[in-house]
């Protein structure tokens, strides 16, 4: 395994390795839960402790710093001397306990973050499992994690039960002799791990560690929030919730205790007629405009639609994530997803509620007296209102606004641009430059999919959104499951039409599926072969398939093998912890939809990317990225949201034929409130 890893990674790492590195692992305790909290409260709460600090540079033996030693002269010369490097699993989190407690408290010097790796960003960007225990068995390392010993760990890293003798209301910790032995030993296996992890793997390439080192300094950064406004919107939902779920449960007879209970819900439904494949504000509204609902039903039907909306674990994890200055640090995790897109930590920013509510101004003043009756009085329903201000509860520092741009239908454009299909990038650039109405490509798609000329919809018809939820559903190679996700409007013969309409005038995209999914399967057969499939390339060698997108960065999967018969046959690759592989578990193997899905998401990732950079390098600085958003907080008065669109859409050479545009606005709080600036 180790000899086959490194021949699919020699050539990989495109940065020679600096000599000296310096790798380290702490052991911490404290009163506070890590996982509710993030990791910047939980190093910055006073009961936090350092139990110990193993480090060891290259391969010299592992030693052990315990409080009361005096700094390692290690850290010293790796502080001081440009030319070495420091390194850990999870970097962020050792950085974090280096920069508040390690440096006030110990006096340990910090070095730049220019000069840190982390082998669990490197293991992500190679499709390889998050947790070192999981990447060292799916690597087959030789050293491994004691399984009995990080057990012991987390028993020592909090508060133990007071014993029948002690005081109830002190802290006791596990903390004897033998324990601390013990810990002291497993820590020091675990920089063996991440040792042998780190000269195993490729270093990242520039352009990624820039994205990383970018993605750490805004999680450092963190994002403002506004805690009195937060903790008034928790008090109408926790107000609102019992009286909602008290009235289902009297409807119900029981059966359904709280209106989050989806699948008690829709069986009670079931039981009384009313058969819902999903139970969303769209699919309940349908059923409510009919006129022959049982008025049991229908009540259950409102009172969901009252309470489907309630926040209050989101705020809750909002709040327990918010640090003394009102910032959540930590939100980000670099990689989070097998194309290198970003997922959320704790607090979830990608998932906050689009606001639907008329006048939001009024409902965020409404929901700010932290008065449900009040709000009730306004609104019929009260969680709903909540939910369209948690958005808002995302604000800027005093004296400072929001501004902030996303990519306008970046992932139907990128498609569109690798598959070829140019009636539709033709459209996106016409469109961008007149901004008319009926030269929107959602709409010229409804206009294809119903065989009428084109113009015929504008942006406000009805047949828009169709054309938009066909390119949402079916440019994977979705079907009517695919569909269903955005929408139960229409019957499943309809949908199925929709979808051979939707193919009729994509040929190209579909044309790719097929090439996409031949090309892997290609490479994965004759392993060594670089096999270009338009822009993006294949090539199989080592334990790793890579797919090296436009940019020039490679989507890493692990351990990929050919299953099927000789009718069909597809690509199967390692699943993992990390779960970047949902969609080919259980033997199923890829398929064209999900290499174009990959390839796309991708792409947009790195054009998200490559902006973040610029915008960094102009002074605005970023605390939120959202999907295909970026925001930054910058003082009053700074800069402009048409200097930000530009430094949006500014074309990387790699994509100097693909039409870009971006919307932007400038806002005290996260309302997304459009400005007249769209630039392609």
């Amino acid at each position: 395994m180790r000899e086959s890893l490194l021949l699919s990674t020699a050539t990989a790492a495109d940065v020679p390795r600096v000599q000296h590195v310096l790798h380290r692992d702490y052991e911490t305790r404290s009163r506070t839960v890590l996982k509710v909290v993030g990791a910047h409260r939980y190093v910055a709460d006073l009961s936090t402790t350092v139990l110990c600090c193993t480090f060891a540079v290259d391969d010299d033996p592992v030693q052990l710093w315990r409080p009361g030693d005096p700094v390692p002269i290690e850290f010293v010369e790796a502080a001081k001397n440009p030319s070495r490097i420091v390194s850990a699993h999870n970097d962020a989190f050792e950085t974090e306990i280096e920069k508040q407690i390690m440096f006030p408290r110990y006096g340990w010097p910090l070095v730049p973050i220019g000069r840190h790796r982390c082998t669990q960003a490197t293991c992500l960007a190679l499709g390889l499992p998050a947790r070192l225990s999981a990447a060292a068995d799916a690597l087959e390392l030789s050293n491994r994690k004691d399984a009995a010993g990080e057990r012991l760990m987390h028993q020592m890293s909090k508060p133990r039960r007071p014993h029948k003798d002690e005081d109830p209301n002190q802290v006791y910790w596990f903390e004897d002799d033998d324990r601390l032995q013990r810990l002291y030993a497993c820590s020091r296996q675990d920089v063996e791990v991440e040792r042998e992890l780190y000269c195993l793997l490729p270093s990242l390439p520039p352009t990624e560690q820039a994205t990383w080192e970018i993605s750490n300094k805004i999680n450092a950064r963190g994002f403002c929030v506004d805690r009195a406004f937060a903790e008034a919107a928790r008090r109408i939902a926790e107000q609102a919730t019992p009286e909602i779920d008290l009235e289902i449960q009297e409807i119900t007879g029981g059966d359904v205790t709280t209106i989050n209970q989806v699948a008690r819900l829709t069986a009670w439904l079931q039981n009384h007629g009313c058969t819902l494949r999903r139970l969303d504000k769209e699919a309940i509204e349908r059923q409510l405009g009919k006129n022959d609902l049982p008025a049991p039903v229908r009540r259950v039907l409102e009172l969901r639609l009252r309470g489907a909306q309630a926040a209050t674990k989101k705020i809750n994890a909002l709040l327990a994530r918010a640090g003394a200055d009102d910032r959540i640090r930590g939100g980000f995790r670099y990689h989070g997803t097998a194309t290198g897109r970003w997922s959320g930590e704790g607090f979830q920013a990608q998932n906050l509620k689009r606001p639907v509510v008329n006048d939001l101004d009024a409902a965020i003043a409404a929901v700010a007296t932290g008065d449900y009756q009040h709000v009730r009085s306004l609104y019929p329903r009260p969680l709903a209102v909540v939910g369209d201000c948690s958005r808002a509860m995302i604000c800027a520092a005093p004296g400072k606004v929001l501004i902030g741009a996303d990519f306008s239908s970046i992932e139907s454009r990128v498609l569109a641009w690798v598959a070829g299909e140019e009636w539709k990038l033709d459209h996106y650039r016409r469109f961008d430059a007149t901004r008319d109405p009926r030269d929107e490509p959602y709409c010229e798609t409804a206009c294809r999919i119903f065989r009428v000329p084109s113009g015929t919809f504008s942006k406000d018809c009805p047949e828009r959104s169709i054309g938009k939820t066909c390119d949402l559903a079916f440019g994977y190679a979705g079907g009517i499951k695919a569909f269903r996700k955005f929408s139960d409007a229409f019957t499943d013969d309809e949908v199925k039409q929709f979808n051979k309409d939707w193919r009729a005038a994509h040929p190209n995209i579909k044309k790719l599926w097929y090439r996409l999914d031949r090309a892997a399967w290609t490479a994965v057969q004759q392993r060594g072969r670089v096999v270009r499939c338009g822009v993006v390339t294949f090539k199989c060698e080592g334990i790793f398939l890579q797919l090296t997108l436009p940019s020039g960065r490679k989507l890493s999967y692990p351990q990929p093998r050919i299953i099927g018969d000789e009718h069909e046959q597809h690509v199967l690759f390692a699943d993992n912890a990390a779960g970047q592989f949902s969609d080919c578990r259980h033997g199923q193997g890829a398929y064209g939809g999900l290499w174009t899905e990959n390839v796309v998401s991708g792409i947009a990732r790195d054009l998200l990317a490559d902006a973040m950079l610029r915008i960094e390098a102009a002074g605005y600085f970023i605390v939120l990225h959202v999907h295909d958003e970026v925001v930054a907080e910058v003082p009053e008065g700074f800069g402009s949201t048409d200097e930000f669109v530009r430094l949006m859409t500014r074309k990387p050479v790699w994509a100097l034929e693909l039409p870009i545009a971006a919307k932007a606005w400038v806002d005290k709080r996260y309302n997304k409130r459009e400005a007249p600036s769209y630039t392609g």
